[in-house]
Protein backbone atom coordinates (compact mmCIF):
# COMPACT_ATOMS: atom_id res chain seq x y z
CA UNK A 1 0.00 0.00 0.00
CA UNK A 2 1.51 3.32 -1.03
CA UNK A 3 1.61 6.24 1.40
CA UNK A 4 -1.09 8.13 -0.50
CA UNK A 5 -3.44 5.16 -0.08
CA UNK A 6 -3.01 4.95 3.69
CA UNK A 7 -6.44 5.56 5.29
CA UNK A 8 -6.64 8.90 7.08
CA UNK A 9 -8.85 9.73 10.04
CA UNK A 10 -11.31 12.39 8.89
CA UNK A 11 -11.79 13.71 12.41
CA UNK A 12 -8.21 14.94 12.44
CA UNK A 13 -8.98 17.76 10.02
CA UNK A 14 -10.42 20.11 12.62
CA UNK A 15 -9.68 23.72 13.45
CA UNK A 16 -6.03 24.68 13.24
CA UNK A 17 -4.50 26.16 16.36
CA UNK A 18 -3.52 29.79 15.94
CA UNK A 19 -1.71 32.20 18.22
CA UNK A 20 -1.38 32.27 22.00
CA UNK A 21 -1.01 29.06 23.96
CA UNK A 22 -1.75 26.12 21.66
CA UNK A 23 -3.76 23.50 23.52
CA UNK A 24 -5.03 20.13 22.37
CA UNK A 25 -7.96 18.57 24.25
CA UNK A 26 -8.67 14.87 24.67
CA UNK A 27 -12.01 13.82 26.20
CA UNK A 28 -12.85 10.31 27.34
CA UNK A 29 -16.34 10.60 25.77
CA UNK A 30 -17.44 7.53 27.72
CA UNK A 31 -20.95 6.05 27.62
CA UNK A 32 -21.95 7.49 31.01
CA UNK A 33 -23.43 10.93 31.52
CA UNK A 34 -20.10 12.19 32.91
CA UNK A 35 -18.27 10.78 29.89
CA UNK A 36 -20.55 12.60 27.47
CA UNK A 37 -20.25 15.80 29.50
CA UNK A 38 -16.47 15.55 29.03
CA UNK A 39 -16.99 15.58 25.26
CA UNK A 40 -19.51 18.42 25.32
CA UNK A 41 -17.12 20.47 27.46
CA UNK A 42 -14.27 19.82 25.01
CA UNK A 43 -16.48 21.00 22.15
CA UNK A 44 -17.45 24.16 24.05
CA UNK A 45 -13.83 24.90 24.97
CA UNK A 46 -12.93 24.62 21.28
CA UNK A 47 -15.71 27.06 20.33
CA UNK A 48 -14.50 29.50 22.97
CA UNK A 49 -10.93 29.42 21.68
CA UNK A 50 -9.35 27.72 24.69
CA UNK A 51 -7.90 24.91 22.58
CA UNK A 52 -8.88 22.31 20.01
CA UNK A 53 -10.67 19.04 20.60
CA UNK A 54 -8.83 16.02 19.22
CA UNK A 55 -9.69 12.37 18.63
CA UNK A 56 -8.81 10.28 21.67
CA UNK A 57 -9.29 7.09 19.65
CA UNK A 58 -6.65 8.32 17.18
CA UNK A 59 -4.27 8.84 20.08
CA UNK A 60 -4.92 5.27 21.22
CA UNK A 61 -3.83 3.88 17.85
CA UNK A 62 -1.08 6.50 17.36
CA UNK A 63 -2.07 7.90 13.96
CA UNK A 64 0.66 10.06 12.38
CA UNK A 65 -1.63 13.08 12.19
CA UNK A 66 -2.44 13.05 15.91
CA UNK A 67 1.25 12.72 16.75
CA UNK A 68 1.94 15.89 14.76
CA UNK A 69 -0.86 17.75 16.53
CA UNK A 70 0.45 16.73 19.95
CA UNK A 71 3.98 17.77 19.02
CA UNK A 72 2.71 21.17 17.83
CA UNK A 73 0.74 21.81 21.03
CA UNK A 74 2.06 23.80 23.98
CA UNK A 75 -0.30 22.03 26.38
CA UNK A 76 -2.21 18.76 26.41
CA UNK A 77 -5.54 18.86 28.25
CA UNK A 78 -7.39 15.69 29.29
CA UNK A 79 -11.03 15.64 30.40
CA UNK A 80 -12.11 12.37 32.01
CA UNK A 81 -15.60 11.51 33.14
CA UNK A 82 -14.54 9.57 36.24
CA UNK A 83 -11.42 8.63 38.27
CA UNK A 84 -10.76 5.57 36.07
CA UNK A 85 -9.11 8.11 33.78
CA UNK A 86 -9.43 6.38 30.41
CA UNK A 87 -8.33 9.42 28.42
CA UNK A 88 -5.39 10.02 30.75
CA UNK A 89 -4.31 6.38 30.49
CA UNK A 90 -4.53 6.50 26.69
CA UNK A 91 -2.39 9.65 26.67
CA UNK A 92 0.21 8.18 29.02
CA UNK A 93 0.45 4.94 27.04
CA UNK A 94 1.06 7.04 23.95
CA UNK A 95 3.92 8.73 25.77
CA UNK A 96 1.99 11.97 26.30
CA UNK A 97 2.04 13.62 29.73
CA UNK A 98 -1.11 15.77 30.22
CA UNK A 99 -0.52 19.29 31.49
CA UNK A 100 -4.01 19.32 32.99
CA UNK A 101 -6.54 16.59 33.77
CA UNK A 102 -10.11 17.50 34.65
CA UNK A 103 -12.23 14.72 36.17
CA UNK A 104 -15.93 15.48 35.80
CA UNK A 105 -17.03 13.58 38.91
CA UNK A 106 -14.46 15.46 41.01
CA UNK A 107 -16.50 18.60 40.33
CA UNK A 108 -19.56 17.26 42.14
CA UNK A 109 -21.24 15.88 39.03
CA UNK A 110 -22.65 12.36 39.24
CA UNK A 111 -21.39 9.78 36.76
CA UNK A 112 -24.91 8.61 35.95
CA UNK A 113 -26.28 6.32 33.26
CA UNK A 114 -28.71 8.72 31.66
CA UNK A 115 -27.66 10.93 28.75
CA UNK A 116 -29.68 14.01 29.64
CA UNK A 117 -26.85 16.53 29.89
CA UNK A 118 -27.38 19.86 31.61
CA UNK A 119 -25.82 23.09 30.34
CA UNK A 120 -24.94 23.90 33.94
CA UNK A 121 -22.83 20.73 34.32
CA UNK A 122 -21.07 21.36 31.01
CA UNK A 123 -20.35 24.94 32.07
CA UNK A 124 -18.93 23.71 35.39
CA UNK A 125 -16.39 21.57 33.52
CA UNK A 126 -15.60 24.33 31.02
CA UNK A 127 -15.00 26.88 33.79
CA UNK A 128 -12.85 24.44 35.77
CA UNK A 129 -10.67 23.92 32.71
CA UNK A 130 -10.27 27.62 32.04
CA UNK A 131 -9.38 28.15 35.70
CA UNK A 132 -6.76 25.39 35.60
CA UNK A 133 -8.30 23.30 38.36
CA UNK A 134 -6.87 20.12 36.84
CA UNK A 135 -3.28 21.26 37.00
CA UNK A 136 -0.82 19.89 39.53
CA UNK A 137 -1.36 21.54 42.91
CA UNK A 138 2.16 22.94 43.02
CA UNK A 139 1.58 24.68 39.67
CA UNK A 140 -1.73 26.11 40.85
CA UNK A 141 -0.07 27.35 44.01
CA UNK A 142 2.62 29.06 41.93
CA UNK A 143 -0.06 30.73 39.80
CA UNK A 144 -1.98 31.88 42.87
CA UNK A 145 1.21 33.41 44.29
CA UNK A 146 1.69 35.50 41.15
CA UNK A 147 4.09 33.38 39.11
CA UNK A 148 3.31 33.00 35.46
CA UNK A 149 5.09 29.69 35.07
CA UNK A 150 7.27 30.97 32.24
CA UNK A 151 10.51 31.00 34.22
CA UNK A 152 11.20 34.54 33.06
CA UNK A 153 11.24 36.07 36.53
CA UNK A 154 8.48 38.49 35.58
CA UNK A 155 6.59 37.72 38.78
CA UNK A 156 3.77 38.01 36.38
CA UNK A 157 0.29 37.17 35.55
CA UNK A 158 -1.57 34.07 34.52
CA UNK A 159 -2.44 33.72 30.83
CA UNK A 160 -6.22 33.49 31.38
CA UNK A 161 -8.76 35.67 33.16
CA UNK A 162 -12.20 34.16 33.79
CA UNK A 163 -14.69 36.78 34.96
CA UNK A 164 -17.81 35.22 36.44
CA UNK A 165 -20.95 37.22 37.24
CA UNK A 166 -23.53 35.55 39.49
CA UNK A 167 -27.12 36.69 39.87
CA UNK A 168 -30.69 35.52 40.36
CA UNK A 169 -33.27 35.77 37.59
CA UNK A 170 -33.32 34.24 34.10
CA UNK A 171 -30.73 36.53 32.46
CA UNK A 172 -29.41 40.09 32.40
CA UNK A 173 -32.81 41.36 31.28
CA UNK A 174 -34.66 39.50 34.02
CA UNK A 175 -32.75 40.07 37.22
CA UNK A 176 -32.98 42.61 40.02
CA UNK A 177 -32.16 46.26 39.32
CA UNK A 178 -28.80 46.31 41.08
CA UNK A 179 -27.67 43.04 39.50
CA UNK A 180 -28.72 44.44 36.12
CA UNK A 181 -26.49 47.49 36.66
CA UNK A 182 -23.62 45.34 37.93
CA UNK A 183 -23.95 42.99 34.97
CA UNK A 184 -23.80 45.83 32.46
CA UNK A 185 -20.74 47.24 34.25
CA UNK A 186 -19.01 43.84 34.19
CA UNK A 187 -19.64 43.39 30.47
CA UNK A 188 -18.39 46.91 29.71
CA UNK A 189 -15.19 46.36 31.71
CA UNK A 190 -14.57 42.98 30.07
CA UNK A 191 -15.02 44.52 26.62
CA UNK A 192 -12.62 47.34 27.48
CA UNK A 193 -9.83 45.22 28.94
CA UNK A 194 -10.11 42.23 26.57
CA UNK A 195 -8.37 43.85 23.60
CA UNK A 196 -5.58 45.25 25.76
CA UNK A 197 -4.93 42.02 27.64
CA UNK A 198 -5.15 39.77 24.58
CA UNK A 199 -2.45 41.90 22.96
CA UNK A 200 -0.11 40.72 25.72
CA UNK A 201 -1.22 37.09 25.52
CA UNK A 202 -3.89 37.03 28.24
CA UNK A 203 -7.22 35.45 27.26
CA UNK A 204 -10.32 37.00 28.85
CA UNK A 205 -13.50 34.97 29.25
CA UNK A 206 -16.84 36.16 30.62
CA UNK A 207 -19.23 33.73 32.33
CA UNK A 208 -22.78 34.56 33.41
CA UNK A 209 -24.08 32.20 36.09
CA UNK A 210 -27.81 32.38 36.86
CA UNK A 211 -28.53 31.30 40.45
CA UNK A 212 -31.66 29.74 41.93
CA UNK A 213 -33.88 32.24 43.74
CA UNK A 214 -33.15 30.62 47.11
CA UNK A 215 -29.45 31.55 46.82
CA UNK A 216 -30.03 35.29 46.78
CA UNK A 217 -27.19 35.74 49.28
CA UNK A 218 -24.78 34.88 46.44
CA UNK A 219 -26.46 37.16 43.91
CA UNK A 220 -24.74 40.33 42.64
CA UNK A 221 -21.28 38.79 43.05
CA UNK A 222 -18.25 38.74 40.73
CA UNK A 223 -15.36 36.27 40.72
CA UNK A 224 -12.03 36.53 38.92
CA UNK A 225 -10.39 33.16 38.27
CA UNK A 226 -12.53 31.82 41.11
CA UNK A 227 -11.57 34.57 43.58
CA UNK A 228 -14.28 36.91 44.84
CA UNK A 229 -14.01 40.61 44.09
CA UNK A 230 -14.09 41.55 47.77
CA UNK A 231 -11.04 39.35 48.39
CA UNK A 232 -9.06 41.20 45.74
CA UNK A 233 -9.81 44.80 46.73
CA UNK A 234 -8.40 45.63 50.15
CA UNK A 235 -10.82 47.32 52.51
CA UNK A 236 -13.96 46.14 50.73
CA UNK A 237 -16.71 44.61 52.86
CA UNK A 238 -19.86 42.74 51.82
CA UNK A 239 -23.22 43.69 53.26
CA UNK A 240 -26.87 43.37 52.18
CA UNK A 241 -29.66 45.89 51.75
CA UNK A 242 -33.39 45.64 50.96
CA UNK A 243 -34.08 45.05 47.27
CA UNK A 244 -37.66 45.48 46.05
CA UNK A 245 -37.03 43.93 42.64
CA UNK A 246 -35.43 40.87 44.27
CA UNK A 247 -38.57 40.48 46.37
CA UNK A 248 -40.60 40.34 43.15
CA UNK A 249 -38.32 37.66 41.68
CA UNK A 250 -38.08 35.49 44.79
CA UNK A 251 -41.57 36.07 46.15
CA UNK A 252 -40.00 36.88 49.52
CA UNK A 253 -41.17 40.02 51.26
CA UNK A 254 -38.28 42.07 52.57
CA UNK A 255 -35.72 40.29 50.39
CA UNK A 256 -32.21 41.67 50.60
CA UNK A 257 -29.48 41.53 47.97
CA UNK A 258 -25.70 41.81 48.25
CA UNK A 259 -24.06 45.21 48.37
CA UNK A 260 -20.52 46.36 49.12
CA UNK A 261 -18.95 48.99 51.35
CA UNK A 262 -15.68 50.61 50.31
CA UNK A 263 -13.91 53.73 51.53
CA UNK A 264 -16.89 54.75 53.63
CA UNK A 265 -19.35 54.42 50.75
CA UNK A 266 -22.02 51.80 50.17
CA UNK A 267 -22.70 50.55 46.65
CA UNK A 268 -25.75 48.48 45.75
CA UNK A 269 -24.39 47.91 42.24
CA UNK A 270 -20.65 47.44 41.80
CA UNK A 271 -18.82 50.38 40.13
CA UNK A 272 -16.81 49.59 36.98
CA UNK A 273 -13.60 51.07 38.39
CA UNK A 274 -13.63 48.54 41.24
CA UNK A 275 -14.34 45.71 38.80
CA UNK A 276 -11.37 46.76 36.66
CA UNK A 277 -9.09 47.05 39.70
CA UNK A 278 -10.03 43.55 40.89
CA UNK A 279 -9.40 42.13 37.39
CA UNK A 280 -5.88 43.56 37.30
CA UNK A 281 -5.13 42.33 40.81
CA UNK A 282 -6.34 38.85 39.90
CA UNK A 283 -3.71 38.87 37.17
CA UNK A 284 -0.98 40.29 39.39
CA UNK A 285 -0.85 43.44 37.29
CA UNK A 286 -1.61 45.93 40.07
Amino acid sequence: MTEQNIPRCACESGIEMEGGTKRIIFACAGASKAGQISNEAAVQLTKEGYGNIACTASLAVSTPSIKKKVEAADEVIVIDGCPVGCARQIAERAGVAPDQEIVVTDLGIEKGRGLDLSEEDVETVVSATWEGKGRAEEENEHRRSGGCGCGCGCGGSTDTLVVEWRHIGRDIENTCERCDETGKAVRDVVDQIRAVLEDVGITVRFVENVLPSDTIAESNSILFNGVRLESLVEGMEVTSTPCTSSACITGQDGAECRAIEYNGERYDSIPPELIARAALRALGLE
